[in-house]
């Protein structure tokens, strides 16, 4: 997976949607744009914890069409990659990426993730740009691997990422 590439994408995709909908965001405020960044990856995550029903004792998993799990974790990852562009953290490399622990469990990652999210936007308000590198770098390992858990190979992630940039962030069909 070639992460410079994903982060690229991304920006372009928003620069396109901000020049299309024509979008002010010095007009909102940046300390609301910032809030409403993390609050966007806050709830895709939370959305996609919601599709897997992992949260639901008496539950079994039921079988999740992957074109809509997919999509799902392409909406939070297209966040998490927004707050990297952002903040300046699109210089990591997947190897440092590749080094954070591996969760095995689904409910222990997504409580990990929403953990890691309030560390981050605390560790940027707080201008602890080190401490919000290496914050970033271990939340997108636990999102990375969250994907692998949920049957989503980085391979996989990374090829419908590219089929989705030209669209300018609009799902597949």
């Amino acid at each position: 997976m070639n992460l410079d590439q994903l982060f690229k994408l991304q920006q372009i995709m928003e620069n396109n949607i901000k020049r299309i909908s024509q979008i002010d965001e010095n007009a909102l405020g940046e300390e609301n744009v910032f809030d409403l960044r993390f609050l966007a990856l806050q709830v895709k995550v939370g959305e996609l914890a919601n599709l897997t029903k992992c949260y639901k004792y008496s539950k079994t998993r039921e079988d999740i069409s992957r074109d809509k799990l997919m999509i799902r974790y392409i909406d939070a990852m297209k966040y998490l990659l927004s707050i990297g562009n952002e903040n300046n953290f699109s210089i990591i490399n997947i190897d440092s990426v590749n080094s954070v622990a591996k969760e095995e469990s689904v409910i222990k990652a997504f409580g990990n993730i929403f953990d890691d999210i309030t560390h981050l936007k605390y560790n940027i308000k707080h201008s602890n740009y080190i401490d919000a590198m290496s914050r970033y770098i271990k939340l997108l390992g636990e999102f990375l691997n969250l994907g692998s858990n949920l049957g989503l190979s980085f391979e996989e992630v990374y090829n419908y990422y590219l089929e989705m940039a030209p669209c300018s962030g609009a799902p597949r069909k």
